[in-house]
Order: C-alpha cells, then structure tokens, then sequence
C-alpha cells in the first residue's frame, strides 16, 4: 500500500494546495493521502482563521483521505521543530511518501543542503552567527553560503527553508521525500487572509476551490476569521500572571527576550503595540507571536514531550476508513476523541488536557466574534 503524507496548515485551502496534492498524488502514485495539520493554532504564531475541524473537512473535500492533528505544543515551535514534529507523526502512521511544496521544485538540490546542514561543524556555524543578532533563516543562508554558494539562495524562500526541515527530519526514516513547485499564479494563503482582514470575503472565496469553498463560506456566516488580536485579553492577562520567570520557561523563550516583553507591557495598549515594541533584528514577528501564544496556553504549565505522543483523527472520508487498520498497528495510540485519554500515559494525558484548553479557548474567542461580512 502506498500512502502519501503531507504536513499542511491549510490556513485556508485554496488551489495552490490543491494542485499541490493532486500532483503529488498522481506524481507518486499513492493510492490514499493522509494530511498531518496543524490545529487551531498555527507555526505563524496565530490563532487559525476557521477551526481545525472545518480546515479538515476542507481537505478531505480537496481529497485527502484522513487528516491528524499536529498538536499545538508542535504548531508553535520553530520551522525545525514543527516539520520533525509532522514527520514523526507521518512515519507513524504507515506513510511511504511524504510531499511538500516549494520555490525550487528541485529535491536534489534541497537534499544537497539538508544533509549539509546536518554537519557538526555547519551547525556550530550556525550557533556563532545567532550570536550576532540575526534571525535563524538567516543564519541558515550564511552557513550554508560557506559550503554551497551555488545553492544557498534557495534559503531566502520560506518554503524551501521549511522543505529542508523536512528533509533533515526524515534522514533516519524510511519516508521517500518527493517536492512540487509552487505555482505563483494562484494566490496563497498569506493574500487570502489579507482579504478576509479587509471584509473582501467574496473576493477571498474565489481562490478557494469549489467544495472546500462552501464549508468555508458556512463556517464564516458563523464567526469571522481569528486572528491574534480576538486573543489579545487573554494574552496579556497570561503575560501579568507569568512574570518574567514565567515567561523565561516557554520554549520560544531566549535570550533575555523574558526581559523585553515584560518592560514592553507597561506601554502597548494592544497586541500590535506590544509586538513592535518588542520585535528587533533577533526577535522577528513570528517568533514574538508564537510566544505569546505558547503563554496564552500556558506551556509552562507542562513538560515538552519531546515526541508525538499520540495520532488524534480530525477528519477522515469513507474511503479513508480503509487506513484505520495501518494507524492500529502504530505503536502511537489513535484517538478519536478527548474520551479515549484512557489510553494514554499520565504524562501524555497532561499534555492532552493541554491541547484541550487550547480547544476552549479557542471557541471562546469565536463566540465573541462577530460573522464575517460578504464585502
């Protein structure tokens, strides 16, 4: 049985996904996709626009098969943490391809570089240039100019930074890896979310695909699309609480930055104040964003569990069933829902009432927000 896994946000879906998993299908020749997705927080350090159960329908309607969920605690990690964090969850589950899109379409080439950033000596490299105040991206690009200046361009396209987290992570897996460039012509889902910012709804829907395009639209006459700011109350009611030796034990957390949110809070009056005043060369917004939302969810409350613990199914289609006999046999326990915790460790069903309380705090913020308007 071959099974094609991806590692999506899909924040939200639109053609460029899409067409992404329609080649991929068809390019390896896998008979089922399984999507690992983030679920209502995503790696941008956002809330998602739409929950996670309306963003794994949607893919099942683009034709995924079965769609898991990336839990929180790896959503909002650094590019490296959360692609090691959707392979791990991939290889556990019977896939035998793994797809992902990028600006080179070229996996040699992006193989060349994840196995060159793999050395002892590039990533010592890359610790020293950290030092100098510069973001990780680009300390990734000033190290690997060292070893291929030929190649190392490719490290300014955040999909291809992103494709060769992946492929670094699956070098001791027996997923096959497999790229598909991305297409410019469709609009991605930075430009969507800009539009449905604007009220443009109607202008963001068409450049959704025409199924996933309806449960979208039903979901946004319901609440309007998330963002950081519906979340604001209850972050800097998270950052009081903490202090500066809370916040210094959340895992985005280094560097002193403790220091510089806590003096920032005196003076933002908003969310967006609080980021600026905070963001430097070092600090870059992403990272800001997934902090304070690793704070909102209080992750100091709980241990890294390192791993996946466990496969929690978001979505899954009738044909898709036939492959909840392969994740039976993962030595991961599945998940239907937050009832099957009985399954679980004590330690992973801490982390699970974690992901939960995210859930809450989720939906409160949707309640509070008002439909979006069809502009």
């Amino acid at each position: 049985m071959k099974i094609l896994g991806i590692v999506a946000e899909y924040n939200p879906m639109h053609y460029g996904h899409l067409y992404h998993l329609t080649t991929a299908r068809a390019e390896t020749k896998c008979e089922y996709v399984i999507v690992a997705m983030s679920g209502n927080y995503v790696q941008r350090g956002e809330p998602a626009i739409v929950s996670k159960w309306v963003r794994a329908k949607m893919a099942l309607a683009a034709g995924a098969d079965l769609v898991l969920e990336i839990p929180a605690w790896f959503s909002l990690q650094s590019a490296e943490g959360f692609a090691r964090a959707g392979v791990q969850l991939l290889d556990n589950c019977g896939v035998t391809h793994m797809s992902f899109g990028s600006e080179s379409g070229n996996i040699d080439d992006l193989r060349q570089l994840a196995r060159w950033l793999q050395q002892p000596r590039l990533q010592a490299n890359i610790r020293e240039t950290l030092a100098s105040g510069i973001t990780y991206a680009a300390a990734v690009e000033q190290a690997a100019h060292s070893l291929a200046p030929h190649l190392s361009h490719l490290l300014r396209s955040p999909n291809n930074i992103l494709g060769v987290e992946y492929l670094r992570a699956m070098e001791n897996s027996a997923l096959s890896p497999h790229t598909v460039p991305r297409n410019p012509e469709h609009a991605n889902a930075s430009q969507i979310r800009e539009l449905l910012a604007r009220g443009e709804t109607k202008a963001a829907l068409r450049h959704i695909p025409p199924l996933p395009r309806g449960l979208l639209a039903a979901a946004l006459k319901r609440t309007a699309p998330l963002s950081i700011e519906n979340l604001s109350q209850g972050i800097f009611y998270a950052l009081i609480n903490l202090g500066v030796k809370g916040i210094k034990s959340l895992p985005a957390c280094s560097e002193g930055l403790e220091n510089r949110i806590y003096k920032a809070l005196a003076g933002a009056s908003n969310i967006r104040e609080l980021i600026e005043a905070v963001k430097t060369r070092r600090y870059p917004y992403t990272r800001i964003r997934r902090l304070l939302l690793q704070a909102l969810l209080r992750f100091d409350t709980a241990e890294s569990p390192g791993k996946i613990p466990y496969l929690r199914v978001l979505a899954v289609s009738p044909r898709g069933k036939e492959l909840l006999p392969v994740l039976a046999r993962s030595p991961l326990p599945l998940l239907y829902s937050p009832r099957d915790k009985s399954k679980l460790k004590p330690q992973d069903k801490k982390f699970l009432s974690l992901e939960i309380r995210g859930e809450e705090i989720y939906k409160m913020a949707q309640r509070m927000a008002s439909p979006a308007e069809l502009g």
